[in-house]
């Protein structure tokens, strides 16, 4: 599969690979077509819940489903806590790894302010 630049053109993707439509595929996760529009537009933050109901039914993790999107440019890093740990000197490789990791705490508090947590 080819690298993309966020997670909702990496859904895009895996359903239309799939055959689903945005109907089917709210439907296969409980989730409204609406939902799924706005995820895969962009227009709205994936919660982490949400992003486990979609990669089970690509029967995928969350993690392999984020690692569909593109590794970041240097300049990208900068507003991220991942520059520490390219100051000490980690491999690429790592780095992504963590950058991915960021991406899945990130949906976590998104998820908890979706809540009002």
């Amino acid at each position: 599969m080819n690298k993309y630049t966020n997670i909702g053109d990496v859904i895009t993707t895996l359903r239309k690979e799939k055959g689903l439509t945005q109907e089917g595929l709210g439907e296969k996760t409980g989730l409204s077509r609406t939902t799924i529009v706005k995820i895969e537009n962009s227009q709205r933050a994936l919660s982490l819940d949400e992003a486990i109901k979609i990669a089970k039914v690509f029967d995928l993790g969350v993690d392999t489903m984020y690692s569909y999107i593109k590794d970041q440019e240097d300049n990208d890093y900068k507003e991220s806590f991942v520059i520490a740990f390219r100051a000490n000197g980690m491999n690429s490789e790592n780095l992504n790894e963590i950058k991915r990791i960021e991406l899945l705490v990130d949906a976590l508090f998104t998820q908890s302010e979706i809540r009002g947590e």
